[in-house]
């Protein structure tokens, strides 16, 4: 029972980070005319940097809590997949604020 609903909300929350990332993709300008930014499109690439950080967070939410838990052994193949999952989330994290104090 516990494992079925880690995995529904698992699922959940990966289409949801999903959805907002396609979404801050998709409205990168008028987020950064909200915002206010001078540099407009510095400030677009940075909204950009972050959606791609979301999308790599929701492929490690994935892994870890549905097909973790629908899999019980893990494998080398999922760790190697939950690492770079983080790293490229990390590197995303880390261009978007760079980008976006740059923008200001």
């Amino acid at each position: 029972m516990i494992r079925s609903m880690v995995i529904a909300l698992g699922t959940i929350w990966a289409v949801g980070l999903i959805v907002v990332a396609l979404w801050g993709w998709q409205q990168a300008d008028a987020v950064v005319s909200m915002v206010g930014w001078e540099k407009r499109t510095v400030g677009a690439w940075s909204v950009r940097c972050g959606a791609a950080a979301l999308v790599a967070m929701a492929e490690l939410v994935a892994l870890t809590l549905v097909v973790g838990r629908v899999y019980r052994r893990p494998d080398a193949f999922c760790g190697i997949a939950k690492f770079s999952a983080l790293v490229v989330c990390l590197v995303c994290t880390v261009s978007a604020v760079a980008l976006g104090l740059a923008g200001r």
